[in-house]
Formats: structure tokens, sequence, C-alpha cells
């Protein structure tokens, strides 16, 4: 035991241990601090311990294995000193050593697990707001769900009405109000809804105001439905709950719809439309050709290409679309024309022969249906439309047809030939079932376009009206 007595190791004794000697014994400073022991069991290096006494037993702890040279790997003698010392304190505030480094184990062994659960906490709470990143960027704006009702509307609608949507969308809702249109549309308001429509309201544009909110009542439905839909091109979610222009109201405005003009008027008008200031020849044209034909939808006029006319058969076809079934509830309506309907088409060959529309300022496409509006608000600012300083009441286009109307009621034309020309009440089981020819009608319509012509020649003050009938089956061709 003498070789175990405490006293001072240095390097060189450390070195020296050979395998299975005594071990090396060095007692750290102070009474009760325990010693450092160094034992060397095998070929490989000494291995250190700390030695302490714990209620009256030897307990070591491995602090580890003394490194005999730089490249070796271990603990120095002083680093062995150092843990040595810090494990004496342990000793002196706590008693068990191991219960306590055990404790301070299992502390760090609960704290990585903390940091690890809290780390996959943390990626999971970032994968969750990604994905919800994710749905709310693929959510629609307020603009996409109205561009994806349009598309919706495509193949059920007539091209003007897409095109008259697509201008509300630019002028009442894209243009003023971008920030409302960047909104998602689950978080649309009824608020935002008033801010669209209350401009169009301010400016005098009551009915338009009332047909925007249905056009926005029907977008936020499609957005609704759209989701659950089959086969739907846009992808684009709105996860809408509501919607919030269903309980905006409009009050209902209706538009005059007596006005027809006198005998005067009409033939005022007839006689100065063509010179009228700001007013194209091509769309001159068109009203006289409207009235020429009974007062014909000027809608379904505008609409037709040169291959709607038959010249030879004395006929222009014109595509009724009414209702909510749009193209899909189209019927044909065959219109006779007079001479004088022939005379004026000639004159638009003139002008608009090379395009493949009649009722066309450029060729790109026929007019739009706004322009006959701002050509009459035209014609009622010029000095044209007046008598005796006394200016004429204002009119829209769409009168012109009421005073046809009236006009075939003052000269006896039967009420059924007169709603036969100008197709009025011709929907039905009937209608669509039996009565579904056109052609059939024809000698009907001839008989009452002819009535008509000669009542219009009246009112134009014309003498004579021979050579103005109802063309007849192979009638010269245009430009002929």
């Amino acid at each position: 035991m003498a070789n175990n007595a405490s006293k001072t190791v240095n390097d060189q004794k450390v070195r020296g241990m050979t395998p299975g000697c005594s071990p090396l014994v060095e007692s750290l400073p102070g009474r009760g601090t325990g010693s450092l022991v160094f034992k060397r069991a095998n070929e490989g290096s000494p291995v250190c311990y700390y030695r302490y006494h714990l209620a009256g037993k030897q307990v070591l702890i491995k602090l580890g294995v003394y490194r005999r040279t730089t490249r070796e790997v271990g603990f120095s003698l002083p680093e062995l000193r150092d843990q040595a010392a810090a494990m004496a304190q342990i000793a002196k505030a706590h008693g068990d050593v191991k219960a306590y480094l055990a404790k301070l184990e299992a502390a760090r062994i609960e704290n990585e697990r903390a940091v690890e659960a809290a780390l996959l906490k943390a990626e999971e709470e970032a994968r969750e707001r990604q994905r919800l990143a994710e749905i709310e960027a693929s959510r629609g704006t307020f603009g996409e769900l109205f561009l994806d009702y349009i598309e919706s509307r495509r193949e059920k609608a007539t091209a003007g009405v897409v095109k008259e949507l697509e201008r509300l969308y630019q002028t009442n809702m894209l243009s003023p109000h971008p920030s409302i249109m960047a909104m998602k549309a689950r978080e649309i308001r009824s608020d935002h809804i008033l801010d669209i429509l209350n401009p169009i309201w301010d400016r005098g544009a009551k009915v338009q105001a009332d047909r925007m909110r249905s056009f926005l009542v029907a977008a936020f439905n499609h957005g609704l439905r759209a989701e659950n839909a089959v086969g739907r091109a846009n992808a684009k979610s709105y996860s809408l709950e509501s919607n919030p222009a269903i309980v905006v109201a409009v009050e209902k405005v209706s538009a005059p719809v007596e006005r027809a003009l006198s005998d005067i008027e009409l033939r005022r008008f007839w006689e100065t439309i063509e010179s009228t200031e700001g007013v194209g020849p091509a769309m001159a044209l068109l009203f006289k050709f409207v009235i020429a034909t009974g007062g014909q939808r000027i809608k379904n006029i505008i609409e037709t290409t040169w291959d709607d006319y038959d010249v030879e058969a004395g006929t222009v076809r014109l595509i009724h679309r009414k209702g909510r079934g749009g193209q899909t509830m189209s019927r044909p309506h065959l219109v006779p024309l007079t001479g004088r309907a022939i005379e004026i088409l000639e004159r638009v060959r003139q002008i608009n022969g090379c395009y493949s529309w009649p009722w066309t300022t450029h060729g790109k496409q026929p007019f739009v249906i706004s322009s006959p509006t701002h050509a009459v608000a035209d014609w009622l600012s010029s000095e044209r439309a007046a008598i005796d300083s006394h200016s004429f009441p204002r009119f829209s286009p769409r009168d012109l047809r009421r005073t046809c109307t009236q006009l075939m009621q003052k000269h006896g034309i039967d009420d059924r030939l007169s709603d036969l020309v100008q197709a009025h009440g011709q929907t039905g089981v009937v209608a669509t079932h039996y009565r579904n020819n056109p052609e059939a009608a024809l000698p009907e319509k001839r008989r009452a376009i002819e009535q008509f012509d000669q009542a219009l020649a009246k009112v134009l003050g014309e003498k004579g009206n021979s050579d103005i009938n109802v063309v007849s089956l192979h009638h010269r061709k245009l430009g002929g």
C-alpha cells in the first residue's frame, strides 16, 4: 500500500506505468476532496479516475484516458486535474457525485428532447403556414371571380353579352376600383359592392346600376358552386360562404317605354340623319334599314353578316336570342326585304362591302351596341331635331321599333301580322315544336311589310311607291 500513498503524480510516472501495475494516486488539495487514480490494465494508455468516499465506501468516476503523446486521443495531466477539481466541488456541494451527474445527464437528455420536439413543432408549424399560404394564394380575387364568371357565359350567352360584361368589368370595376378587385373574393362585403354601384347610380345610370348588381349577384352565385363543378377549367378556389351582392338593394327604375316618334319626327329623322355631324354613313343607313324592315331589333340587325342577306330570295336572316338560354335558345327570323331596304343595302355595300359585316366602322367587328345610342344623341343635339325652335323630346334607338309598330297600327295593319314581322311573341311550345319553320310564314310577312312600306311612304311624303314593293324571288343582286 506504500506504493499507493498519496503523492504528486507527474507525466514521467504515468508514462512509465506498465500493464497490470499498481495504481498511481494523487490527492487533491484540501481535506476530504478526493484524489486522482491512474490505472493501466492492459497495453492501452492509462485511465484516470476521480476517487471519493461516500458513506464509508470508495467511489470511482472515470475521467478519461491519459494522453501520453500529442498524437494520442485523451487528456493531459493538467486537464485531468481540472476535471477532478470540478468533481471535488460537486462532492462538496452535493455529496453523491454519480447521482448528481446522472441527474445532469437526465436533464441534458430531457433538454435535448425538448429542443428536438420544439424544432419538430417549429417545422410542422412552418409547413402548416406554408400550406395555408398556398391555399390562400390559390384563392381567387374578386377580379378573378368576375372574369371566371364571364368565361362561364361564353358558351351560353351571345358574343355581344360577353363583350358587354367585359366592358362593364373594365369601366365599372377594374379601372375605378383596382384595390377592391385585388381583394380575395371571400373577403368582399356588401360595402365593397356599394362602393362599385354607388358611382354608377350617382352619375345617373340607374338602370345600369341595377344590371351591374344583377351581374355581381350572378358572379358570386357562380363562385359558390364553381368549386364543385366537374371539368371546370379554372383551378382557382374562392371558399365563399355567402353572396355579399345579394343583400344590396338597387331601387328599380323603369326606363320609359312609351316614346314613339310622330310622323313629323320620323320624317325629319329619316331626311336628316345622314347629314348629321358625328353620325357615320353606315350608322345613318343602319337606322334607315331598321325602319325600312318594319322596326326590327337594332341589335339583331347589327349582328348580321353579308352571308345573312339573300337578295335573290329578298330576305335577311336574323337570330333572336332572348331569355336566360342565350345562344342555346336562339331562333331564326326571316325578314322580307322591300325595294327600299335593298336600295339601302346597295349603298352600304359600297361602303362596307369588303368586310364581313355590313354594319361596321372599321371592319374588325360590328358596331358596339352603345354606338346607335350615341348617334341618336348626336342627332338630338343638332339643330335638325327641332321644328319652329321646339326641340324634339328625347328618344332612343329602341323607340324606332315602337314607332314602326304604331305606324302599322295607325294604318290598319293587323296586329298579328305586325307581331309576325317584328317577331313578337314567337315563343312557347307551339312556336317551338310546330310553327318552327321561318320560311312558312314568309308570305304573310311579305304582305305585312308591303303594307307597312306603303304607310312609311306616306309618312315620308313619297308620291307613288310602285317601285319599292317587297322584293320577290329572283330579284336583282346587290350591285347589279
